[in-house]
């Protein structure tokens, strides 16, 4: 480099551009284990990245200004390269027939210490001025070592469950696979867990001590896994859900279940933790059909949440009376969107009365599916499938507005009219326009407030306070009445009746039954009604079947009920004929 002649010359405001991109570059390289160098060709000026000395032996600044080597006239490569590599470096960096645009690369070794040398790989761009001709060359030098070792770091992180260390979900799945597909006369057992109530655990003692459990179990599961059998993998799902698939031996998926269950009890916290397990055991169909992983796991968690949260099973294998339900539900999900096109949907009518009159009062809307091939399909099968997937709040909407326009008719045809109560499911809770879908559709028919009420399930009380407080608030703001249903059926129904604004008290008989042989019952359903009519609540009492019942719940001061000793939910036509007779 001619240091004299650049002494004087002050750098021009595109070179100083230049620079300043250049240690941005290097800047971004840093963390590549990268370094740049550029050299201009006309003014033989040279930037160096400052990140060099951080990569390789020296100064190299100083060692250009006592010989450039970038060049191979004159270049001294001895302190910078390992012999062996001089040779291809003096060609490497011979700018000689250099090119405008041209692309070169090299792996050479530099010396990184004294007498210490690691692989770079080098790359080297010619770029043109403004007219077309070489100006400057662009090199980047990365250690292909260090890079090589990132990897390796990265490629291990993204396999593992940064919290237990064990292999995650994506590592256990190609794992898992191929185990399953190389013993292909072995059946496997997939076995998925979790521990019951683990929320509770992080609200309780914090998410910290929360993550130590779980470590704790990742420990315990590889500490099992490990000396007992080689054919086994296993990993860390998500939160508290873990996975482990091994042969199928009965004995040997008990002593697991039974060693983590025991380890899990010995951890030393003040609170009774229990896993559940799902098992689904592979069989020939499986591996003839390559079925995937995930939907092992699928199944797995199947017949798990058939245990979850007992008191008595922990343990649950996937069987044909899973299966069933699981391809019964797949049905109803594949056809429930043209049931609703089709209107195989259709609005029943469960009235509610005077019990000592027999006068109907009212009505709760209800819905059926009239199927074309299969007839009826009990709600029982279809709402849980509605709820879990959500289309439960479409089935609400038709309903809500089935029952609107049947009101305006009945209106419109000088019928007399009671009010019809209409169900909202937890899931519209979390719909922020639920409110003025409501009110739109009401007024959309025209419909007087006071003819619709909303029924609200007491279970949803206690899980969501704070959406249906707000909810109930404003529906009574809009002169609509607000039932809470099932009442009995939660754990904090009387914290519920001081905290949630109702207008009607709805008891069902499932949860507390008045008989001669359930003399506590009896007295707890006569508290509440007396509660509930000193609270100046309406109370109506559902699931009335037997005289009995209704002459008990006449006595200790009930009037209204609703139940199949009365009348059964009925189609709409047979509801209209019994409200004129």
């Amino acid at each position: 480099m001619d240091q004299e002649s650049s002494k004087g010359q002050q750098p021009s405001q595109r070179e100083r551009f230049l620079e300043s991109n250049l240690l941005r570059d290097s800047r971004i390289l840093e963390h590549t284990h990268s370094f740049i160098v550029e050299y201009n060709l006309k003014t033989k000026q040279c930037f160096i990245d400052p990140a060099q000395r951080q990569y390789v032996y020296g100064d190299w600044q100083e060692k250009i200004q006592q010989g450039c080597w970038l060049h191979a006239d004159g270049a001294d490569f001895k302190q910078v390269v390992l012999k062996d590599d001089i040779q291809k470096a003096e060609v490497f960096f011979d700018f000689s027939d250099l090119k405008a645009g041209e692309h070169r690369e090299m792996d050479a070794r530099f010396y990184v210490e004294a007498h210490t040398y690691e692989w770079f790989r080098t790359s080297l761009v010619c770029y043109a001025d403004a007219r077309g001709q070489k100006e400057r060359v662009l090199i980047t030098f990365t250690n292909a070592e260090q890079e090589l070792e990132t990897l390796k770091k990265l490629k291990f992180l993204l396999a593992k469950d940064p919290l237990t260390h064990m292999p995650n979900l994506d590592s256990f799945v190609h794992m898992t696979d191929g185990m399953i597909q190389s013993q292909k006369d072995q059946s496997y057992a997939v076995i998925r867990m979790d521990i019951d109530k683990f929320r509770m655990i992080n609200q309780m003692y914090g998410t910290k001590e929360g993550d130590n459990i779980l470590r704790y179990i990742g420990v315990k599961i590889q500490e099992w896994a490990g000396p007992v059998m080689e054919l086994c993998t296993y990993c860390r799902v998500s939160s508290d859900v873990f996975c482990v698939c091994m042969p199928t031996e009965a004995d040997a998926i008990a002593e697991l279940i039974d060693f983590l269950q025991l380890s899990l009890r010995a951890y030393p916290l003040k609170f009774d933790m229990v896993m559940s397990f799902g098992v689904y055991i592979t069989c020939e169909e499986d591996r003839r059909e390559h079925i995937s992983v995930s939907t092992l796991m699928d199944r797995a968690a199947s017949a798990q949440r058939t245990v979850k949260d007992s008191y008595v099973n922990h343990v649950a294998y996937y069987d044909n009376v899973i299966r069933k339900k699981e391809i019964a539900e797949q049905i109803i999900v594949s056809e429930m969107k043209k049931a609703l096109e089709t209107n195989q949907f259709q609005v029943y009518l469960q009235p509610k009365c005077e019990m000592d009159t027999g006068k109907i009062i009212g009505a709760e809307a209800l819905v059926r599916w009239i199927h074309p091939s299969q007839g009826i399909i009990s709600p029982g099968e279809f709402v849980p499938v509605f709820e879990k997937n959500g289309f439960i709040s479409e089935l609400d909407h038709f309903v809500l507005r089935a029952t609107c326009e049947m009101i305006r008719r009945w209106l419109d045809e000088g019928k007399k009219v009671c009010p019809i109560s209409v169900n909202i499911s937890r899931t519209d809770l979390y719909d922020p326009n639920l409110l003025a879908q409501i009110k739109e559709c009401v007024a959309q028919f025209g419909v007087p407030h006071d003819l619709i009420a909303f029924e609200l399930t007491e279970s949803a009380f206690v899980s969501d306070n704070m959406q249906l407080y707000n909810l109930a608030k404003l529906l009574r703001e809009n002169q609509f009445h607000v039932m809470m249903d099932d009442f009995g059926s939660g754990y904090s129904s009387l914290n519920s009746l001081r905290e949630i604004p109702v207008d009607v008290l709805k008891i069902d008989l499932k949860f507390l039954p008045p008989s001669t042989d359930d003399k506590r019952g009896n007295v707890i359903l006569h508290s509440i009604v007396d509660m509930a009519n000193r609270l100046g609540l309406e109370v109506i009492v559902e699931g009335v079947e037997t005289m009995e019942q209704a002459q008990f719940l006449l006595s200790i001061g009930c009037r209204n009920a609703q139940g199949f000793y009365f009348y059964k939910p009925m189609p709409v036509s047979e509801y209209e004929r019994c409200l004129e007779g």
